[in-house]
């Protein structure tokens, strides 16, 4: 009986041992693999992309503009062509650019909300482009948490059209010419919402784990070319679509979308699949420690139904006010 026990006892404490060691190593992994890129690692030249144009969708806000003003401001790239809904906004950005770096800006609105895909074939100046850089940031998320039946009718298909299928449309479009040159980069904006399935939240992770899925599938697909794809899963940033202002950006759990662009724009086209900062790496890091199943049984009534809610709620208060 006692030798049963101790068998049971040692296999018991190898399996233990064995699951804290797997996950201690896999969080150490993801930190080392962070440090490495943001701090020893050698940024991508993009001066062979200087002379081509530079495609931005989602640009008038948030992650997308100071995007694109890092890449102006920091890697020496001068044409955009800028799709976006608001008029107001493109012709600011515009002025901004053209004046801070001398670029040369073409603008398009569109809304990919409610306008029809197949169009942006027909924007302005868009077939005869040779395009050197797709960055696909347009996107939209509830502006409440709560399930599907408590969400407003139809936006989880709006969520879609918009988060989804235009990333998909964009590179249908974009991605042939690219492969026929052999030379471009495409950054597919995602979430680290997608990493796994998250109630109160259904349609938006589930549109951003597409995202991440299908460039996994496309950076198999082009590895033997010079096609350099990515996709940034960020976590928290201070931006409209996650409910949180500048001034809320701590710099750890959220972050200022400068302070993300900078980072982010040092990886172009050197990793396939990143979060986009070391902060956000550090989260990814302390995620691997535990299990997904424990790791949402206090995410979900805490964060998502506590923290998250309330702030959602509260922003959306203030901008009707």
């Amino acid at each position: 009986m006692t030798f049963l026990l101790t068998w049971l006892y040692n296999i018991v404490w190898w399996i233990v041992s064995s699951y804290i060691t797997f996950r201690f190593v896999r969080s150490t992994h993801v930190l080392l693999r962070s440090i490495w890129a943001h701090f020893f690692s050698t940024p991508l030249d993009l001066k062979p992309y200087q002379d081509s144009w530079t495609v931005v969708t989602g640009c008038t806000d948030g992650i997308g503009r100071a995007y694109i003003e890092e890449l102006a401001k920091a890697r020496g790239i001068r044409k955009f062509y800028l799709i976006g809904r608001n008029a107001e906004k493109l012709n600011k950005i515009n002025n901004e650019l053209t004046s801070r770096y001398n670029c040369e800006i073409k603008t398009a609105i569109f809304d990919f909300e409610k306008d029809d895909l197949d169009r942006i074939i027909d924007l302005p100046g868009f077939r005869d482009l040779e395009v050197g850089i797709l960055i696909n940031c347009v996107g939209i998320a509830p502006e409440k948490v709560g399930n599907l039946v408590e969400l407003p009718a139809g936006i989880g298909s709006k969520i879609v059209k918009v988060n989804l299928l235009s990333c998909i449309k964009m590179l249908e479009l974009i991605l042939p010419g690219m492969a026929k040159r052999d030379k471009g980069i495409i950054v597919n904006i995602a979430s680290f919402t997608g990493w796994r399935p998250l109630p109160y939240m259904s349609t938006y992770p589930a549109t951003k784990a597409a995202i991440a899925f299908y460039t996994d599938t496309l950076v198999d697909e082009f590895k033997h070319s010079n096609l350099k794809i990515q996709c940034l899963i960020p976590a928290l940033v201070a931006t409209k679509i996650a409910s949180y202002d500048s001034k809320d950006a701590d710099g750890i759990a959220v972050v200022e979308p400068t302070t993300f662009a900078r980072q982010a724009v040092r990886l172009i086209g050197n990793y396939p699949l990143s979060t986009g900062c070391f902060a956000h790496d550090f989260q990814a890091a302390l995620g691997n420690l535990v299990s997904f199943w424990l790791f949402k049984q206090f995410f979900v009534p805490l964060v998502i139904l506590g923290v998250h809610k309330q702030r959602v709620d509260e922003y959306q208060s203030r901008k009707e006010q």
